[in-house]
């Protein structure tokens, strides 16, 4: 019978420590349909203005023409092509099981490096998480460049459908200041021989990012293409996210603490086991 109570105690203890799950899904934040959340730009451009949601906190950098980081999104539109519809979502143009909003991710190209690398931007957590998985799909801009090409972007493939192009995401988690792992998504690939076997990702797609552990306090975000010049990526840097999920990871103290109120629990049944027996 002992065993069978420690091996509850031991189970309810793991189950407490990974009880509090997240979904961060924008949908609490009281967007209207077919908008999209942007700072006015009358408080002041060039500056980084972060926004939360369900504990977690993404970058926004304000520029006077452009944006990068995280904005939020119920903009419903799959076929207007260009820069002038860079809030939506590719697919059915809804998030998450059709619901209404969804998050959108644009990248920004660092200018004081003369490779003008994508410059990752991040989401960040109150404290130690285990992040579980997020949700991932082309926006509209992004897929219909790729698909047709644009004044800056190639079509991927080329004319014969052979060019070997790909737009990949790389997720990387952080715990304080040190790298946990990365997880890499391809948001279009083209590279295999089997010319029917390419893709532009056009539905929510699951990305299991459990495998970075159980203290990660940041993801940092970043972009990269085949289709790349001398000033970075031609392809638009964009992608959507929906349903984050993550659990918290409570203090050290709180599980020792729980962990010694049911020994305690323990030790009085066997001394009152004993007291009956004597």
């Amino acid at each position: 019978m002992r065993n069978v109570i420690a091996a509850t105690v031991i189970a309810g203890v793991a189950g407490l420590v990974y009880a509090d799950q997240t979904v961060v899904d924008f949908n609490s934040l009281g967007l209207a349909a077919d908008s999209y959340y942007r700072p006015s730009e009358t408080d002041g451009v060039y500056a980084d203005k972060p926004w939360s949601d369900s504990g977690a906190q993404f970058d926004f950098y304000d520029g006077e023409y452009s944006w990068s980081g995280f904005t939020y999104s119920t903009v419903n539109d799959t076929t207007t092509a260009g820069f002038g519809n860079q809030y939506a979502v590719y697919g059915d143009g809804l998030g998450l099981g059709d619901s209404g909003a969804y998050a959108v991710g644009a990248g920004a190209l660092n200018w004081m490096d003369s490779s003008y690398d994508q410059i990752p931007q991040s989401i960040t957590f109150g404290s130690a998480v285990s992040v579980k998985e997020l949700y991932l799909n082309n926006t509209t801009y992004a897929a219909l460049s790729m698909r047709d090409g644009d004044g800056f972007a190639k079509k991927f493939g080329g004319t014969t459908g052979d060019d070997a192009d790909w737009l990949k995401l790389t997720i990387e988690g952080f715990a304080g200041a040190s790298s946990v792992g990365e997880v890499e998504f391809y948001l279009a690939d083209y590279r295999n021989s089997d010319n029917s076997q390419d893709y532009i990702i056009d539905d929510w797609t699951k990305v299991e990012l459990s495998g970075l552990g159980s203290n990660v306090t940041a993801l940092a975000f970043s972009l990269s293409s085949s289709d790349s010049g001398a000033y970075g990526m031609n392809t638009p840097a964009y992608f959507a996210m929906d349903n984050l999920t993550y659990e918290a990871i409570p203090e050290p103290s709180s599980v020792l603490l729980l962990a010694g109120g049911f020994g305690g629990v323990l030790w009085f049944r066997r001394r009152r086991k004993y007291f009956l027996r004597g």
